[in-house]
């Protein structure tokens, strides 16, 4: 009975209805509790543990079949926050160099969470007044209106938002299928303008799938990168405007990541190219499905963003970008439009072939 009182009052206190839009911030009061009981050199109870596995965010890694990310929270959450520990594995975690993490998927989060928890160590005092304080109300209006502006048109009233779930995690942003998740502290570190165009950028996903055919990007693999190479492509036209460089700087990540990041999007023509030979060959047989998908993660890195990014930055520098938007849920257009800017702006261009069978393939799921 205890245990369920606890979990009706942080539902009751870290959720909002907002006009049909819920915003839940229980995940962030859960871990404000149970790191300060590790800064006071409590320990956490496996009944703490459950009701922080049952928060809005937490829930939704927590119930997964692979436990690797909610062990990766826990896991920095306890390197962080517990003076008892020895700091052989978090200095380990720290110094892994960024030409590992781009072949380690999991080392990467790993890295990332646990750099982001010791900053909000250093920040907790003032994330905590801030999550007090904040108007999530005028939130949600000024993000409405950041996306219909983007679109050139308000947005339809009829269309219903993913709840947004706010944790801390990784620095890091995603939509999936039954919600908008957020780390707070990247959101309480941004200025307003940047907390709006990061929530447009999400519901921008969140919009399109409203238009998408969803058969086609969970074919396989290879369709699914077509798609969000044109999904994150035009969504980062929102916060990312300014180019990767400026945008990484600005939010707070080392260096080295802004190098990366920076050198994918300066490279995107020659990764351009490769996903069209490889399409070719897997259009012709010459690649299985299972070789294809492995090649294709290699091309296609941090899901699409920097080839997708360059793509939208070429069509809008072709004066393209409203024709663009007509048919933000269609790849085949999106690549045609990139075409259509590449010639004018003497880009790299993709082939007939390419171009054929793409247009061959999606055409099934879209008239």
């Amino acid at each position: 009975m205890k245990k369920l009182i606890i979990l009706l009052l942080i539902i009751i206190c870290g959720v909002h209805e907002l006009t049909a839009q819920k915003i839940d911030i229980t995940s962030v009061d859960e871990f404000f509790n149970i790191a300060s009981k590790m800064k006071e050199g409590k320990h956490i109870t496996e009944n703490q543990w459950m009701v922080f596995d049952s928060t809005g965010g937490y829930r939704e890694y927590s119930t997964r079949r692979d436990q690797i990310r909610i062990n990766i929270i826990k896991t920095s959450l306890d390197l962080t926050f517990n003076d008892n520990n020895i700091n052989i594995l978090k200095d380990s975690i720290l110094n892994i160099n960024e030409e590992i993490i781009k072949n380690n998927s999991d080392l990467r989060l790993s890295k990332m969470t646990l750099i982001n928890f010791i900053d909000i160590k250093d920040n907790f005092d003032s994330i905590k007044a801030f999550r007090d304080n904040y108007d999530f109300n005028n939130l949600i209006n000024n993000v409405t209106k950041k996306l219909g502006s983007f679109l050139g048109k308000p947005v339809d009233s009829r269309i219903r938002f993913l709840p947004v779930y706010f944790l801390f995690q990784e620095n890091d942003s995603q939509t999936r299928e039954n919600g908008i998740y957020i780390d707070f502290n990247s959101f309480y570190r941004k200025t307003e303008e940047q907390r709006i165009n990061l929530l447009a950028h999400e519901f921008f996903h969140n919009y399109r799938r409203w238009f998408e055919n969803s058969e086609f990007n969970r074919k396989n693999y290879l369709y699914y990168y077509i798609d969000v190479i044109q999904n994150e492509g035009i969504a980062d036209l929102i916060d990312k405007s300014e180019g990767y460089r400026k945008y990484f700087t600005s939010n707070g990540f080392d260096h080295e990541m802004v190098e990366n990041w920076n050198s994918l999007y300066v490279q995107a023509p020659k990764d351009l190219e490769r996903l069209q030979n490889l399409m070719i060959k897997f259009s012709k047989k010459k690649v299985t499905e299972i070789v294809a998908e492995k090649e294709i993660h290699d091309i296609v890195k941090y899901n699409g963003h920097p080839i997708g990014f360059y793509m939208a930055c070429k069509i809008v520098n072709a004066g393209y970008k409203e024709e663009m938007l007509k048919t933000l849920y269609n790849p085949y257009e999106f690549f045609r439009l990139y075409n259509k800017a590449a010639k004018k702006q003497n880009d790299f261009q993709l082939n007939d072939t390419f171009m054929s069978y793409l247009n061959n393939i999606i055409k099934k799921y879209y008239k």
